[in-house]
């Protein structure tokens, strides 16, 4: 059932993700580090990746616990980029992308725990 849900998961972001920048004529990024408001941002990221990775290697998660954790932790990734974008950079509608972003994670963390 988990692969499943990812599976749907990834079909309904990347059909939103088309659809939301057609509609609102958001570009896509053209080099890597266009998706972060600036270097300070990349750096808190990439902490925030290992602190993760840390906390799931210390604490032993498996199975259900340990993909719940993970969707939740890239909903916060993506939440925290929503409201970046939309205070730094509104004009480029890239935090309609994020938002997208996030609900799919926390809609894909809640069907894990009651699917999974």
């Amino acid at each position: 059932m988990f692969l499943v849900i990812i599976l749907v998961g990834f079909i309904v972001l990347g059909i939103a993700d088309l659809i939301l920048r057609k509609k609102y004529g958001i570009e896509k990024n053209e080099k890597f580090m266009d998706q972060y408001i600036s270097r300070s941002h990349f750096i808190v990221e990439i902490w925030m990746y290992v602190m993760f990775l840390f906390l799931v290697s210390i604490k032993d998660l498996v199975g259900i616990h340990l993909y719940f954790l993970l969707f939740i932790f890239f909903a916060l990734v993506f939440s925290i980029r929503t409201m970046l974008d939309y205070v730094f950079r509104r004009e480029t509608k890239r935090h309609i992308i994020s938002l997208a972003y996030t609900v799919v994670g926390l809609v894909a963390a809640i069907l894990i725990l009651l699917f999974g």
